[in-house]
C-alpha cells in the first residue's frame, strides 16, 4: 500500500514538475517576445503581459504546494530547535492542521472566484478571469492532499517521501 501511494506521489510530483518547467519556458517566451517586439519586429500579440502574468500566478501557486510537500516552504522556527522533541511534533501537528483548515477555506472560496471569472474576459487575451483563481484552487487541492498524508504518515510513525532532490538533504 505505501509503495503504491509512494509511487503515485512520484507521478504527481513528476508531472508537477513538467508543468513547473511548461511554465518557466512559456514565461522565457513571452519575456523575450516583448523584447523582440519592443525592438525589432512588431509581433501579433495583443496583451503579452496577461499571459505571462496568468502563468506566474500558476507557477507560484503550484511551486508553493510542491515546496509544501517536500518541506521546504518559508516557515520562521526560530524557536523550533531549542523545544523538545514531542513539543517540536505537537507544532509540527498544530501547523499542519492549521495550515490543512485554511487550505480548505480559501479553497472554497476560491472555487466561488473560478465560478465569477468564467463571464470575465481577461483583457487582451482569449482567456477568462477564471484562469487565475483556477490555480489557486488547483494548488489548494494538492496542498489537501500533501497534508492530510503528512498528518497521517506522522501519525504511524513515518514522513511523507521527499521525491525531490534538495540540496542538503
Amino acid at each position: 500500500m505505501i509503495d503504491r501511494l509512494d509511487r503515485a506521489l512520484g507521478i504527481v510530483e513528476t508531472l508537477l514538475e513538467w508543468l513547473i518547467a511548461l511554465l518557466v519556458a512559456g514565461l522565457v517566451l513571452i519575456v523575450g517576445s516583448q523584447f523582440v517586439d519592443r525592438h525589432f519586429v512588431t509581433l501579433p500579440i495583443p496583451a503579452p503581459d496577461a499571459y505571462a502574468r496568468i502563468m506566474l500566478v500558476w507557477l507560484t501557486f503550484v511551486g508553493f504546494a510542491l515546496a509544501v510537500k517536500n518541506g521546504v516552504n518559508i516557515r520562521v522556527d526560530l524557536i523550533d530547535t531549542h523545544l523538545p522533541a514531542k513539543v517540536q511534533l505537537v507544532l509540527e501537528y498544530v501547523f499542519d492542521v492549521t495550515t490543512l483548515v485554511l487550505t480548505v477555506i480559501i479553497g472554497v472560496h476560491g472555487w466561488r472566484l473560478i465560478e465569477i471569472g468564467q463571464g470575465q474576459e481577461r483583457l487582451g487575451t482569449v482567456l477568462s478571469e477564471a484562469w487565475p483563481s483556477a490555480a489557486l484552487v488547483v494548488s489548494c487541492v494538492l496542498l489537501v492532499l500533501f497534508l492530510v498524508l503528512r498528518i497521517v504518515l506522522r501519525a504511524v510513525g513515518r514522513t511523507l517521501p521527499r521525491h525531490l532532490q534538495i540540496e542538503g538533504d
